[in-house]
Order: structure tokens, then sequence, then C-alpha cells
């Protein structure tokens, strides 16, 4: 009999494998970078290819590394990057490099859009705030500037089918968790709407095969047996986008619970059973679970701003790991903690890859302000962790203007490894945040969707009982909550203040 499950998240920057057993252990996991390009200020293009190779090496690198027969693998399940814009010719190979959900290049489409819709009615068809992220606004690009490759375009579709193609399955599946980020899907209706196909000029042909998450497409072929190290005749199974994996692996499957996952991105996600519209900005997805929705807040950096301040700032931390000593974010955390809370008055804005939920402001720029000689290296970097904390919190505005009861706060992605910042969050959003014994929540969701599609558990909530598992939990300091309540006051009024104009001259100098 089976022992475990394989999660694979294929995520923005990099792919990881992880073997779970049938209590929710991580047995094994490997990691693989591939990374993106920028041809120009705010393109991010990604080579498909170079993303499938290393995908496949972390699946062998942690089968390997394991030990582990891979006939004992019950089933592979996919957490993927969402709203990724693949365009593959007739044959499957890519017509172009992928375009991220972070690139950014059209903002003339989505102005080309308003003209045909109004952005309020968009957005309670699709769920999602016009903008620039979507597939379809990539669809329209290309259709305008390169249009020999989109003559040559079979489908557009995004990573989960991508990946599902290339390790066997016989068609492009996209999760149903996915499909409101083509752009043109009525995620109230959990189908395609088709008077906004119409308006642009598409048709659901073009894109993936709505597919319910845990559903079984496939069985690993020899050929990607022996690039990946699964045995053959492996199950393959529909997982989700990678925060909606997430959500599964954090637990959260009934009505208002919400997690905070910080990676790479960062989304504060609300569970509800009944889709409330006029969300403040907030993403619309279906959830994972059938006849559930998912009303999710999204962070272009979040954790990224804290990579960046290593890189940029922190180099004496990180040359002393690479020198042999303890991680840089570790070292960087203890500096942190050396400073205050509210970082003496020191206001971080976190949009080093522009403004999304609520602002959606595309020339939005990151920032630090009310720097003054009382301010040092432990001000700064406990700013930066504050200040994606408050971009959160901003989010969180539109659930409590709406009213809706939080009954369960979750913390997840690799943000969850600092104590501080855990209690950051716990301070700055003013209630109880609880931790899990699996951190990476993506891949153990993708995994739990892979034992729902082989038959190991017979439901979603079956999964989430046996394999997700809640460690401890974070009680706020409600005296630093009032102060961080007036910060956020400081941060929404500072945003306001450069969104008058500043924001736009900077953006008119970065691209001459």
């Amino acid at each position: 009999m089976a022992q475990y499950l394989a999660g694979v998240d294929v995520g923005t920057t990099g792919a990881r494998c992880a073997l779970v057993d049938l209590q929710g252990n991580i047995a094994a996991s490997a990691y693989r970078e591939y990374g993106a390009v920028y041809p120009r200020p705010g393109w991010v293009e990604q080579d498909l290819e170079h993303l499938m190779a290393q995908t496949m090496a972390a699946c062998q690198a942690a089968i390997h590394g394991s030990g582990i027969d891979p006939r004992e693998i019950a089933s592979v399940g996919f957490s993927t990057q969402r709203s990724v814009t693949i365009p593959v010719a007739q044959d499957g190979a890519p017509v172009r490099p992928m375009l991220s959900w972070q690139d950014a290049r059209t903002g003339a489409e989505v102005a080309d859009m308003l003209k045909l819709i109004d952005a309020g009615k968009y957005y309670d068809a699709s769920g999602m705030p016009m903008g620039t992220t979507w597939v379809i606004t990539k669809v329209l690009w290309m259709r305008k500037n390169e249009a020999e490759r989109y003559g040559r375009t079979f489908k557009f579709i995004q990573n989960q089918d991508a990946v599902l193609k290339a390790f066997g399955a016989d068609d492009y599946y996209t999760d149903m968790s996915d499909m409101a980020f083509y752009g043109v899907w009525d995620v109230g209706g959990v189908q395609w709407d088709r008077e906004l196909c119409e308006l642009f000029g598409v048709s659901p042909g073009m894109f993936g095969r709505p597919t319910p998450a845990g559903t079984r497409v496939g069985s690993i072929p020899a050929a990607v047996a022996e690039k990946t190290g699964f045995a053959p005749g492996t199950p393959l199974c529909v997982g989700a986008g990678d925060q909606n994996c997430g959500v599964v692996g954090m637990g959260s499957i009934r009505s208002g619970m919400a997690t905070v996952t910080l990676g790479t991105a960062g989304l504060a996600i609300l569970s509800l059973d009944r889709r409330i519209p006029g969300f403040g900005g907030m993403m619309i997805t279906n959830h994972a679970v059938p006849g559930m929705w998912e009303m999710e807040g999204l962070s272009n950096a979040a954790a990224s701003s804290y990579r960046w301040f290593r890189d940029v700032i922190g180099t004496q931390e990180k040359e002393a790991e690479k020198a042999g000593g303890r991680s840089a974010y570790e070292a960087l955390n203890d500096l942190a903690a050396q400073a205050p809370a509210g970082s003496r008055g020191l206001l971080y804005l976190p949009y080093l890859g522009t403004a999304a939920t609520p602002r959606w402001n595309a020339n939005a720029r990151s920032a630090f302000i009310g720097m003054s000689f009382a301010h040092g290296r432990a001000e700064m970097t406990r700013a930066v962790l504050e200040g994606v904390a408050l971009e959160v919190r901003d989010m969180m505005e539109g659930w409590l203007k709406a009213g809706v009861e939080i009954s369960v706060l979750r913390l997840g992605g690799g943000a969850t490894k600092s104590a501080l910042w855990n209690q950051i969050q716990a301070d700055v959003y003013g209630r109880p945040v609880q931790t899990l014994k699996v951190g990476e929540s993506t891949v153990l969701g993708a995994a739990l969707l892979g034992g729902v599609g082989a038959g190991v558990f017979r439901s979603i909530e079956e999964g989430v009982e046996a394999l997700v598992q809640v460690t401890g939990e974070v009680e706020p300091d409600m005296k630093n909550h009032a102060l961080y309540e007036d910060l956020y006051q400081a941060y929404v009024k500072a945003y306001e203040g450069l969104s008058g104009g500043a924001f736009d001259a900077l953006v008119e100098i970065q691209s001459r």
C-alpha cells in the first residue's frame, strides 16, 4: 500500500517537490530555482522549458534523496503560480516566453478594456479588479503587438495546464480556482462569461479546460518517470493555484476562516460559502472546495521585500552566511528585534512590485518615509517587516468594512520561520494568529489534492483532517496594536500623498 503523497509547487521563482506521509509529515523535499528575466522595466518573462526541466529535477532530487521506493508514492498533485500567460502552438511548443503575473506591460490594453466595459461591471462579472495581471490583457497585447506569434498560438494556457501536460496529461486542464485569472470567467456562476468573451473577441476554446481540483487526469509515462523519479503509472492529479493550494494546506475550508501567506507574493484570503460583491478591490476566486469562494487580497512583493532588503542593505549578514555563519535572515530578525514596535516612526511602503489590493496602482513604488538621524539599520529592518504586515492590514480593511466575521486566522509561507514576524502580524492585525506544523502549505495542499484524485481521501475535508496540524497560537500585544493602528493611518496618508503625482513622475523618469 502506498504510504506517501507527492506535492509539487511550481512557484514564481522556483519549484519544490515534497513527499508527505499520510500523517502530514514532510518526509523529503527538494527545491530548484529558475527565476525570471526582465527585458524592460515592468516586463517579466520566464522560459517554460527551463521551468519544466527544473521542476522535474526537483522531483528527482526529492525522490532519490529520500530513499523512498517510488512505488510507495500514491499520487502527484500540483500547486502552480497563477495568472501566467503561456501561448502554445498546436504541437505544444511555447510560441514565446511565458508572461508572468508580475508583468505589467499591458496598461494600454487595460485602458482599451475600460472603453468597452465599466470597471465595476467587469469586477462584478469576473471577480477580478481591472488590472494588468490577468491573462486576457496579455492576449490583447499579443494580438496588437505580436501578430505573427498570436497567429501561431493554438491556446493560451496557465501553469497548471502546462505542468500537467508535461508530466503526462492528455489535454490542457486548468483547475477551477485558476479559471478566474483568464479574466473572462463568471466566478459567481462558475462558468465562462460569454458576454466578456464576445466583448474582447476571444472564445473558451482558446484556453484550458475547466477541471475540479482533485481530479485524476492521467498517469506518469515511462519517459517522464526517467526524468522525475516517479514510478511509471503514478496517478497524475489536478491541483490548484498556489495560493488556493495554500488555503487547503492550511485547513481553511470552512466559511469565516482566513489565512495570510507571505511568500514571493503575499495573500490574505478569506474563505466563504457565499460570494460577497464589492469587496474593496479584492480578487474573488473559486475555492478548491466546490461551492465555496475565496476573497483574496494580493501583495506583489511581500516577503520579496525582505529578500531585497537582505540582498541590498543586509549585505554584511549575507556575507557572514556565505562565510559559513548562520542564516542572514536569522541575523536580520535579531537586528529588527532591537528596534521598538513602530520602528521609531519609520514607515516602509512595500511596493517594489507595484501596488495590488486594494490600491491596484501599477505606478506605485516602494519608499522609506520618516527617515531621520535617529534611525539605523535595526529600524529599517523592522520597518520592512511592519510595512509588509501593514499592506495586509490595508487589505483586511475591506473585510472589516463588509462586517464579515473572521473565526480563525492562520499564517503560512516562509515568513512563519520568523517568530518576530509572526508576533508583528498578530500585533498589526489585532487578533490571535495560528501557526501550523507544515509552514510550506502550498506543497501540502498539492499533495492533499493529489490524494483526493487518487482515492486516498474521499474528500478534501477528509484530507485536511488527516494532514493539517495546528501547532501554536500567537496572541497580540494590544498596546502595540494601538500603535500600529496609528501607523496604519500614516501608511494610508503616505500612499495617498505619493499617488497624487509623485509615483507617476518617478515612473516617467524610470522609463527614459
